[in-house]
């Protein structure tokens, strides 16, 4: 293990360094304004910290065994809610800080049940939620009054529900139904007095509701959607017409993000650019809008406006982990709020990702991101590591990776794909890899390695594959249909097992993974037949699994069938399994078992 942190590259980034980089995030600002809360891992592990909005250093208000995963301010008060789950469980459960200070005092008490945030009323005393207590399959809708613990059923749910936003008078719920998938939803407004469901914005086709915001005098909502359209937009439903009108539309773009401008004319938008954030303030109706230049290169993962006009966001690049950013329109400055720890790494100079293009099956280009390497080229050409994002309905955007800065300085060259199946390139890409076209995706990575094989600077012989979740499925699937081209292969928290995983995921998830794998009843030979574990025998690979004990989502069962199919045949293969974590690892000492075991795993096999 003494290869991991020896400084072999030409600056000599360890992973431990790297891994020890600490991020900010998903701020909440108090309704007073005085108050920015935020997401640090400053001490190891996600918890709440807090700073003044006038400035000033940033103090721990959380001191949590677990993570903490979302966090709200009531919207009269500095009351902070905030959802932690146990071991990365996703069985959420919330808890209160009384004026955005500690102790936190438990709202919700059921470890067993999953409770998804929703939102504050207007006047404070309430929270709407939903939860699968009823039924670990279903959400319902329920509403807590905070001061008491008391609850109350409001609405029975048939699916995957959530309560996004409160009427303006506190009378009604927005409720957002993925009932079909997230890539099929449906809104609804919940008269809370009557129990009456009203269904909103009629089918036009399939529709992703990404964002929703209620006017101010009830009129109608903001919403960032798809609806007859092939990219994510700014759109206006008028209530009274039960009528979608597109505001603000980039062609070919989709809008991730959105913020109202004090004048009510315009609007600060978020543009998804080959991954990368733009940054434009735009008039709601027609016209050009301005561009607002970011301090640096990456992605915009939240957006508010403060009390005083400014704006306030997290940011990140592919060189500078999450921090909290402030920007003064007027002035045109930006302020890092945050400035958390970087253990005294500096990235500046380290290159930036390039996008590129090539052939994917049937010529169609696959967008990918290209991480160079640095050092003097070995003589036989660089070794290339693809790493492949999980989803599959997400991207793989220009996002701060420790372990990238790893590889890349330790002379791997980095390829980061988003294949069909892929969020952010429009509608018909995320949906050519539904159900039957399974491997079609598949197909565009293997075609993009062997591009990369022939590249004169590459070499051919060391090209391994990465990937987690989704991405891990890609990993076991391109390992057993091209076993030629691949010299290592790393399988993090992957699907192995279409029909198992049907049968063990979280209950409550199992609906929405159906409508983008198939029905593990009408599909189930086809998703016997795509599953990796049938096909375990083609590999040749040396091959690294990695899986959690608590994972909800892609159970530690998956894992294990492919350890030990290949381990009984006697093939070459690892597993690391790590406790008390689930789709992911938050906590520090993890994080440096794994990232180091993956590097040791390359420095040996690739």
């Amino acid at each position: 293990m003494t290869r991991i942190f020896k400084n072999t590259g030409d600056v000599g980034l360890t992973m431990a360094d790297l891994i020890h980089m600490r991020e900010a995030r998903a701020e909440a600002v108090s309704a007073d304004g005085t108050l920015i809360a935020s997401i640090e891992n400053t001490s190891g592990l996600p918890q709440v910290w807090m700073r003044a909005a006038a400035g000033g250093a940033a103090w721990k208000v959380t001191d949590l065994p677990e993570r903490v995963v979302q966090m709200a301010f009531s919207p009269v008060g500095r009351d902070l809610l905030v959802t932690i789950d146990c071991g990365g469980d996703e069985r959420f459960q919330f808890h209160l800080l009384s004026d955005g200070t500690g102790p936190a005092r438990a709202l919700t008490a059921a470890p067993g049940v999953v409770h998804v945030w929703g939102a504050w009323s207007p006047c404070g005393t309430r929270i709407a939620y939903a939860s699968n207590a009823r039924d670990a399959r279903i959400m319902d809708i329920h509403e807590m009054t905070v001061a008491t613990g008391a609850t109350r059923f409001l609405h029975k749910g048939h699916g995957f529900q959530e309560a996004i936003a409160w009427t303006p008078d506190g009378a009604g719920l927005l409720l957002r139904d993925s009932l079909h998938g997230t890539n099929q939803q449906s809104l609804a407004l919940l008269d809370i007095a009557t129990g009456h469901v009203r269904n909103l914005a009629p089918e036009t086709g399939r529709t992703r509701y990404v964002a929703a915001r209620m006017a101010k005098d009830g009129s109608g909502i903001h919403l960032i959607c798809d609806q007859g359209k092939e990219f994510h937009a700014l759109q206006w439903l008028d209530l009274a017409k039960n009528q979608i009108t597109p505001l603000i539309v980039v062609e070919g773009r989709d809008i991730d993000l959105w913020a109202p401008h004090p004048d009510g004319a315009q609007a600060w938008v978020v543009v998804n650019e080959e991954g990368a954030s733009r940054l434009a303030l735009m008039p709601l109706v027609g016209g050009d809008g301005v561009d607002i230049a970011l301090p640096l290169y990456g992605v915009i993962q939240s957006l508010k406006v403060l009390p005083d006009g400014q704006l306030l966001m997290t940011l990140e690049g592919p060189n500078d982990p999450a921090d909290l950013w402030r920007h003064d329109p007027t002035a045109g400055t930006w302020t890092n709020l945050s400035q958390v720890p970087k253990a005294g790494v500096r990235l500046a100079d380290r290159p930036m990702p390039v996008v590129a293009r090539l052939p994917g099956v049937n010529g169609a280009a696959v967008p990918h991101l290209v991480y160079a390497p640095t050092g003097e080229r070995p003589a036989a050409g660089w070794p290339v590591l693809f790493i492949v994002h999980g989803g599959p309905e997400a991207q793989w955007r220009p996002t701060f990776r420790a372990d990238i800065h790893h590889y890349t300085s330790h002379g791997i060259m980095v390829v980061a794909p988003n294949v069909r199946g892929s969020t952010g390139y429009g509608r018909a890409w995320q949906e050519a890899d539904d159900v039957e076209k399974r491997m079609d995706s598949v197909g565009d990575l293997i075609a993009l390695a062997r591009s990369f094989a022939a590249r004169e600077d590459v070499d051919a012989t060391r090209i391994g594959v990465m990937g987690q979740s989704y991405g891990g499925f890609m990993v076991l699937a391109a390992l057993t249909e091209a076993p030629d081209l691949w010299r290592t292969g790393i399988d993090i928290y992957g699907v192995a097992n279409f029909t198992t995983l049907m049968e063990t995921t979280g209950p409550w998830r199992a609906a929405l993974r159906a409508a983008e794998y198939g029905d593990p009843v009408a599909d189930a030979a086809f998703l016997a037949d795509v599953s990796p574990v049938k096909h375990l025998d083609r590999v040749t690979a040396p091959l690294l699994v990695i899986h959690a004990t608590d994972d909800p989502r892609v159970p530690m069962e998956q894992g294990e069938q492919v350890f030990a199919r290949l381990r009984g045949r006697g093939h070459a293969v690892e597993m690391l399994r790590i406790e008390h974590e689930g789709h992911g690892f938050v906590r520090l000492r993890n994080r440096l078992t794994v990232f180091g075991r993956i590097a040791d795993w390359l420095a040996r096999t690739l």
